[in-house]
């Protein structure tokens, strides 16, 4: 199998020589592109879009090889994470066999090779477009430089006065008026120049690229068919058009029976995968299970002792308070006592005090009623 870098080498040597053709006739085709810069511009730059387009469509040949390459080494590493684009279908499809052996039927390998070759003539229908694209512009600009000489011809022809007699006067007036549809000439040999130049140059890399991509769609196409299975009645291909062969609509029946077993093969396999998945889960979940009742279990545990503690240690306090309590109502009998004796001490001492005041006063006021009995004797006596 030849590698698309031999294809991409050679559109590679041919822009470098056509790189130094237009380094060496750089003076003439700068006064060419400088009749018209907008229109040959548009040119040059669609030529180089058209370029890029058709080496990217090259290019993508190479990461697909290498994908088909590690698939066929059943190298699974990077599980094949960079699908390329132009075989998108075809990983998908392939994905999903990679454990098992390979194998297609005709139907499934027609439309493989199918979608893939549109997927090539998508990109390379771009490229067509533009080489008619870069021919067009040059026609557009031939057209267009032939109405401007044709017009300023006629202005020309217009502006000559032929009876004045003075003929270096009239072919001095030529001459100016002939520099227009020169101009005009100019600008439709220069489009013309460059529009069929850059057909040339994007044809060839289209060229290239269109037998790349079909070295690899029948490198593509070879492999496909080793690995496509083709339906029969006895087992064997039998491709006779005699009376013995099978009807086309029963091999077509056999051969979607067996792409509906397959299918139903996947779809079993797939759900015995789901199921492993499910019961490890399960199994998960019930460890998880487990060590949480262990950790409740604990927990019990720890609050069972909690509460036995708190019980000890009230059972404790209450006997420390009873106590407590017992010396407090002894401490407030005894208090109680000893107020009531102090207080009957003290009542007898004021009975007695008030009994002795009571005695000095009345000894008093017999004193007072005995002067006062003298002093009216002693005053009657005195009368």
């Amino acid at each position: 199998m030849i590698k698309p870098h031999k294809y991409l080498n050679r559109i590679i040597l041919f822009l470098i020589a056509a790189t130094i053709v237009c380094t060496v006739l750089f003076p003439k085709m700068q006064d060419a592109f400088a009749t018209n810069i907008v229109l040959n511009g548009l040119i040059a730059v669609v030529l180089l879009v058209g370029i890029v387009i058709s080496m990217r469509q090259t290019y993508m040949l190479i990461p697909a090889l290498d994908w088909l390459e590690k698939f066929k080494k059943n190298d699974h590493s990077e599980k094949t994470s960079k699908v390329p684009e132009l075989l998108g279908t075809m990983a998908t499809m392939m994905e999903e066999q990679k454990n098992r052996k390979l194998s297609l039927s005709t139907v499934s390998m027609n439309t493989l090779l199918d979608g893939i070759a549109s997927r090539m003539d998508e990109g390379r229908e771009v490229t067509r477009y533009i080489i008619g694209l870069l021919i067009f512009l040059g026609l557009l600009g031939t057209f267009w430089g032939l109405l401007t000489t044709i017009g300023s011809i006629g202005n020309t022809i217009d502006s000559l006065q032929v009876g004045s007699g003075d003929v270096g006067l009239m072919f001095d007036d030529l001459k100016e008026g002939l520099a227009a549809p020169l101009s005009g000439m100019g600008t439709a040999f220069s489009s013309s120049l460059f529009g069929l130049a850059g057909s040339l140059i994007l044809g060839f890399i289209d060229l290239q690229s269109g037998q790349a991509q079909g070295r690899f769609f029948n490198h593509l196409e070879d492999w496909l068919s080793g690995i496509t299975k083709l339906s029969s009645a006895g087992g064997n291909v039998n491709i006779d058009t005699s009376e013995g062969s099978v009807p086309s609509y029963v091999s077509a029946l056999l051969e979607q029976s067996a792409d509906s077993l397959e299918n139903l093969n996947r779809v079993i396999v797939r759900s015995e995968d789901n199921k492993s998945e499910i019961n490890h889960a399960i199994t998960n979940l019930s460890s998880q299970l487990s060590a949480l009742v262990d950790h409740q279990t604990d927990i019990h545990s720890a609050m069972v002792k909690m509460v036995s503690a708190l019980g000890e240690n009230k059972k404790e306090d209450t006997n420390i308070s009873a106590k407590h309590l017992r010396n407090i109502d002894i401490q407030l009998k005894a208090l109680t006592n000893e107020t009531i004796k102090g207080q009957d001490k003290f009542t007898a001492s004021l009975h007695s005090e008030i009994r002795l005041l009571a005695r000095t006063l009345g000894a008093i006021v017999d004193s007072s009623t005995k002067s006062n009995k003298k002093i009216a004797l002693t005053a009657k006596r005195d009368e």
